[in-house]
């Protein structure tokens, strides 16, 4: 049975009956119920990406909890502890695990199937059902008993059902074989058990007859009929009626054990084939020359080369990606590489699925026919003939088939052999989902390592080498297209007086780029034309306006909101764009993106007009899909911002994935940019001001800082020029707000000013005074002046009790606690806490009882109760969310510095490292800056205070110095005390940035 041997240094799993491992021998722990139908979802998918959204999908099905990718990242992670990191692997937001061939007892199972298979085509019936046998012993009780979750639902009753078709044909080998008498009483017993499935009860019939039991054989028969009359309401199907008539005639043809039931079909014989040229002994090899410079895919090749190996049945790979990624390429490489298995031949043929011109399949058998000596009237007139002389010609052969460009399934069908040895490999611009027992693979654009290489190997490596960063930014302008490098390449190779820089300056700007890849025959416009001209009116209109949006990628919901269509049908439209490769997912596979070319391409066509005859995606039309879209994420901030009359309480976090800011980011600072700005056509500035400042008081997490900083001061810039004060205002809040969180308090505190004084001097609404109070007093706390940080948390505290806006109120109150604290007066910052805390808990709100405990916990840490601190603080942590890694973060380093002061070395190490993860994982640049010098401070302490364990300073010292170079470049304090710290030898660091990149002028 799999697992209990092991190969060396294997993983070997058994589903068949309970879920169980094993590596070297050794039996594994799986975890819960729950975590095995994980893992079972993904052994079912090994040596495949699976995404987080299928295992949900596969866990839950339609009620997925509320922390289902939590939960999911928690099975992995424990998971990977046991099969080993090198097993389980994280791969664009899913998971990939990789079990050796043969290393489930499915695939044992399978294998065994097509030994015994092969036997019987032989003639060799009792070992085909000592085979057999062998298989069924894999069973060990119900498969994957006990798992719940709608995939292992799925599974159990699949492989129940193979094991009973596995069972049937047994005992029909069994049969066949000669083993009639021994065959009847577990024939009967099955019968029973299943006395709906026909071929048993010929099977026993069959038994029975051949055992000297006629009369029992006819009254088997009787009992079948009488079941399936009084359960289905018919009569017995042909097989049971034409086996009972010929035990009635007692057939002596039926003594004879003959395989009556599977008979082979005889290989076509391999003399000269009626109407072929008497002299002519074909072998075809029609594959194309292979590209000398074919560059990287080795993942792809390798599970192509596999696929194409598959014993059993006809393989059929079929591989897609958008023009010019390179499928041709790599399929007559794989092609080439496989020649030698297939000595029978090796037929290719372009399809011409792309072009508008695809080859007809009754074309396609016509031209392999010929490749074999059938000609003239020999070949059949119509499809269906065709094909079925196509297949009996392939039949007994090895053949491999590659049919490049097809367009769809119905023209590839046809063209598929029907018997084992032979393989077919398809490419296809388009998702051939619907061809059976198909491998498929997605081929994206080449890693930009794999790029570089290729335009090495055509332009020379000196060239390369003399300018490897002008080198690194062509490949990223191509995108890492395949025919965008080789065109590029081209023109160099073709040039050797040219440098990569000055080709670099004819990519500037989407509107050349595509002009300038170009190069003889092959164009990167026309590759994507191709696959335009194929799109009916409504696709080529979705393909135009998604590309208006300069956003990373887009989410079902944006997508609606762009094509101003319900969001069902907008996704059948962008799922319909994928299956065409005119369209990409993300990393997250909900979200939907562009390639850069292919964006520029759209853009360029909307301009031009649709399909060359209608009317062009104008102005008006692609400012009303970006006003959809503003307003979209407008309600989807109000929405995670709640019944807050201003634009949220300074507590709300939470509501918008990092993918979300990106986006947001990029749509306001490209709205922020547009000219001629009309109300009637445009976002307004209103509109997307108020949309930033929703998202920048949600945002929790430091990668949203950089494009929502950007965004603020396009934003900022269009204010001025229409004098828009609300709009600027809350433009300068932006900026005030982030520059804090990055420890920028001078340029912050400008910004901050200023959003206050135009609250105050144009009457702006209370709440956005209240939030401009808040933020400044923030920054004033950070820069040391913690009076006048009581002053503005006080006005907002005034604001918030004035509207009745409680959550805000609890927050604000808090704020003004740690201000108190700062003060020293720390009496009446337990007051004030308290306060918080009532209200809190009047709301059953955990998240603002976490930042309760954590304010009373830096409160104990400044009165130097540091115990008491250590156990608010952690209270704090275990009320937080474990995803907030910014919240979560932060309260660890506050720990780590409680634990620190009050002794305890060891947990403030462990505290400590948790807050840089956390804070590493959330992208706060100068919170892991200062993550990293507690960290050494706690080695540190360790060393000085006592002996402590080997290696510890060194530690301590590395933490410093890669602490010191995030935080002296920004301009950080903090930087200042750690340099004498790293001692005399240690640089000062390089000059001070202008820091961050997005700093008002």
């Amino acid at each position: 049975m799999v697992g209990e041997g092991g190969t060396s240094g294997g993983l070997r799993f058994a589903v068949l009956g309970p879920v169980r491992g094993w590596r070297d021998g050794v039996e594994l722990p799986l975890g819960s119920p729950q975590q095995q139908s994980l893992l079972l979802a993904l052994l079912f998918r090994a040596g495949r990406h699976v995404s987080s959204a299928q295992l949900i999908d596969d866990l839950w099905g339609d009620e997925p909890p509320a922390r289902a990718t939590g939960v999911v990242r928690t099975y992995v992670h424990r998971l990977r502890r046991v099969l080993g990191a090198e097993a389980l692997t994280s791969v664009g937001g899913g998971y990939l695990l990789a079990v050796g061939g043969g290393g489930l007892d499915t695939e044992r199972s399978e294998a065994l199937l097509a030994e015994a298979r092969a036997l019987r085509a032989d003639g060799r019936h009792p070992e085909a059902a000592a085979v057999l046998r062998t298989a069924l012993a894999l069973w060990r009780g119900e498969p994957m008993s006990g798992l719940p979750g709608p995939y292992a639902q799925r599974q159990r009753r699949e492989w129940d059902e193979r094991r009973l078709a596995l069972l049937e044909l047994c005992l029909e080998a069994e049969v066949e074989g000669g083993r009639c008498t021994e065959s009847v009483a577990e024939l009967a017993a099955v019968v029973e058990e299943h006395p709906l499935r026909e071929r048993l009860s010929e099977l026993l019939m069959l038994a029975l007859f051949r055992s000297g039991r006629q009369a029992e054989a006819l009254a088997a028969y009787r009992a079948a009929d009488r079941r399936l009359r009084a359960e289905l309401g018919v009569g017995p199907g042909p097989g049971l009626r034409d086996l009972h008539g010929r035990i009635l005639a007692a057939d002596e043809t039926l003594s004879v054990p003959t395989d009556w039931t599977m008979a082979p079909i005889p290989p076509e014989p391999t003399a000269p084939i009626a109407g072929a040229d008497p002299a002519s002994t074909l072998t075809p090899a029609q594959l194309p020359a292979a590209a000398a410079d074919f560059t990287g895919r080795q993942p792809e090749v390798a599970a192509l080369r596999e696929a194409l190996r598959e014993s059993g049945s006809v393989p059929v790979a079929a591989v897609a990606g958008m023009g010019g990624v390179g499928k041709t390429a790599l399929a007559v490489h794989v092609a080439h590489g496989l020649a030698a298995e297939f000595p029978d031949g090796q037929l290719y043929l372009d399809l011409h699925g792309a072009d508008g011109r695809p080859t007809r399949p009754e074309e396609a058998l016509a031209i392999f026919l010929r490749s074999f000596g059938v000609v003239g009237e020999a070949i059949p007139a119509g499809l269906a003939e065709r094909s079925a002389r196509y297949r009996s010609l392939l039949s007994g052969r090895r053949v491999l088939v590659l049919l490049d460009n097809a367009r769809d399934a119905e023209q590839v069908r046809p063209l598929l052999p029907g018997s084992p040895g032979c393989a077919v490999l398809v490419t296809s611009r388009t998702r051939l989902g619907a061809l059976p027992n198909a491998r498929f693979a997605e081929l994206p654009v080449l890693p930009a390592g794999e790029a570089v290489t290729l335009l090495t190997r055509v332009v020379g490596a000196e060239r390369v080498a003399a300018e490897e960063e002008a080198a690194g930014e062509l490949v990223r302008l191509c995108g890492q297209l395949p025919l965008a490098v080789r065109i590029l390449a081209a023109r160099l190779a073709c040039r050797p007086g040219w440098t990569i820089a000055r080709l670099l300056e004819q990519l500037t700007g989407d509107r050349y780029r595509l002009d300038a890849l170009r190069s003889g025959d092959l164009a990167v416009e026309s590759s994507f034309r191709f696959g335009y001209d194929q799109l009916d009116a409504e696709q080529a209109r979705a393909f135009r306006l998604l590309a208006v949006p300069e956003v990373p990628d887009l989410s079902p919901a944006a997508v609606a909101a762009v094509l101003d269509r319900p969001e069902p049908a907008a996704v059948e439209l962008a799922e319909s764009l994928m299956d065409c490769s005119m369209l990409e997912s993300s990393a997250n596979p909900d979200r939907y993106r562009y390639h850069d070319l292919l964006r520029a391409f759209a853009r360029r066509v909307g301009a031009r007009g649709c399909q060359g005859d209608g009317p062009a995606a104008g102005p008006d039309e692609g400012s009303g899909a970006l006003a959809r879209l503003v307003d979209h994420h407008h309600a989807q901030v109000s929405a995670a911002l709640g019944a807050s009359a201003a634009l949220g309480a300074s507590a709300a976090r939470g509501g918008f994935a990092v993918g979300e800011y990106l986006g947001v980011g990029a749509l306001v600072s490209q709205c922020a940019k547009l000219p001629g700005r009309s109300a009637d056509t445009t976002p307004g500035l209103d509109r997307l001001a108020e949309l930033l400042l929703g998202c920048c008081l949600l945002a929790d997490s430091g990668h949203a800082t950089r494009p929502l900083g950007h965004a603020a001061n396009a934003l900022l810039h269009a204010t001025l020029e229409q004098g828009d004060r609300a709009a600027e205002a809350r433009a300068r809040l932006v900026l005030g707000r982030l520059l804090t969180d990055v420890g920028s308090a001078p340029s912050a505190l400008a910004e901050l000013l200023r959003a206050r004084d135009l609250c105050t001097t144009y009457g702006l609404s209370q709440p956005l005074l209240a939030l401009a109070h808040s933020s400044l007093a923030a920054c004033f706390v950070q820069i040391g002046r913690p009076d006048e940080a009581v002053t503005g948390f006080s006005a907002a505290v005034s604001v918030w009790e004035r509207a009745g806006d409680r959550r805000s109120l609890a927050a604000e109150l808090l704020n003004l606690a740690g201000a108190f604290a700062r003060q020293g007066r720390f009496d009446a910052a337990n007051r004030v806490v308290d306060q918080s805390l009532v209200i809190s808990r009047e709301l059953a709100d955990r998240e603002l009882e976490a930042l309760a405990r954590d304010s009373l916990g830096t409160i104990a840490h400044d009165r130097g109760d540091h115990d008491q601190a250590v156990a608010h603080q952690r209270a704090a942590l275990a009320l937080a969310d474990p995803d907030d890694h910014r919240r979560t973060g932060r309260i660890l380093l506050r720990l780590g510095e409680s634990l620190r002061a009050a002794g305890r070395g060891a947990e403030a190490v462990e505290a400590a490292g948790r807050a840089v993860d956390a804070l590493t994982l959330d992208g706060d640049h100068r919170g892991r800056g200062l993550a990293l010098a507690a960290l050494g401070d706690a080695l540190a302490d360790r060393c000085f205070g006592g002996p402590g364990p080997t290696g510890d300073l060194a530690r301590a010292r590395a933490c410093w110095a890669e602490a010191h170079g995030i935080l002296a470049p920004i301009g950080s304090p903090e930087a200042d005390r750690l340099l004498p710290l790293l001692g005399g030898d240690h640089p000062a660091g390089p000059p001070q940035q202008r820091w961050p990149s997005w700093l008002p002028a």
